[in-house]
């Protein structure tokens, strides 16, 4: 873990040494506006201190094929903007971060975050929809079907748009199988049997390296 702080807009890591793969960045700052539920939990545990502000991403890293990234916000925003979006409910995954840089496997992650990223904002905008539909459903005392559209809104993905992001995901990585960037993909969406399965067709296709090297993954997981 690096850790730095920084009141500019360049920052320098030392990254020679990091290996390649796919890594998580930070942004944190201190936060004066606390929650209900945060002035709570500040009272019972005043030692945790006051709550920060988030944004994070994942991306590519190889110092190999570049030592120069860049994040990329999908706006310009003020300060007190970006910390209004954060406050609210789900108000971080309102804003689009990247990191770039002239890497190849940097720019196939990116693209791979991209895909993912559509696919949630489609199951937003339809859980919205079905949110609608509930509080509708409800106000006609039709409580029955109130309480089965709240049953698909308890679930994290809808079923149908989670079914065609694995068809997706699956396509993606196939086509893109002879890169570096797909077995550290595989590796997080593979945590059981189960998602073995759902995967396989990706598995078959790797080269027998790659796989002898998810198998010691496998058994040390």
């Amino acid at each position: 873990m690096l850790s730095d702080t920084s009141s500019k807009y360049n920052f320098e890591l030392n990254i020679e040494r990091l290996p390649k793969g796919i890594y998580q960045i930070v942004f944190s700052w201190d936060r004066n506006i606390l929650k209900t539920q945060e002035i709570e939990r500040f009272t019972r545990q005043p030692e945790l201190g006051t709550p920060k502000y988030y944004m994070s991403t994942t991306f590519w890293l190889d110092a190999e094929e570049s030592n120069s990234y860049k994040l990329l916000l999908d706006s310009t925003y003020q300060q007190a903007e970006l910390e209004e979006l954060l406050l609210a409910k789900n108000g971080a995954e309102s804003i689009k971060m990247a990191i770039v840089s002239d890497g190849k496997n940097c720019e196939t992650y990116n693209e791979y975050l991209a895909l993912v990223d559509r696919y949630k904002a489609k199951n937003r905008f339809q859980k919205d929809s079905l949110r609608q539909a509930a509080v509708h459903y409800n106000d006609l005392k039709l409580f029955e079907d109130s309480e089965r559209l709240n049953a698909f809104l308890a679930k994290d993905w809808l079923s149908h748009v989670e079914a065609a992001l694995l068809r997706e995901e699956i396509n993606f990585m196939k086509n893109n199988i002879d890169s570096e960037v797909i077995p550290n993909i595989y590796q997080i969406q593979v945590n059981s049997k189960d998602d073995f399965e759902k995967y396989r067709e990706v598995y078959n296709l790797f080269p027998i390296a790659v796989k002898k090297k998810l198998a010691v993954w496998n058994r040390n997981n």
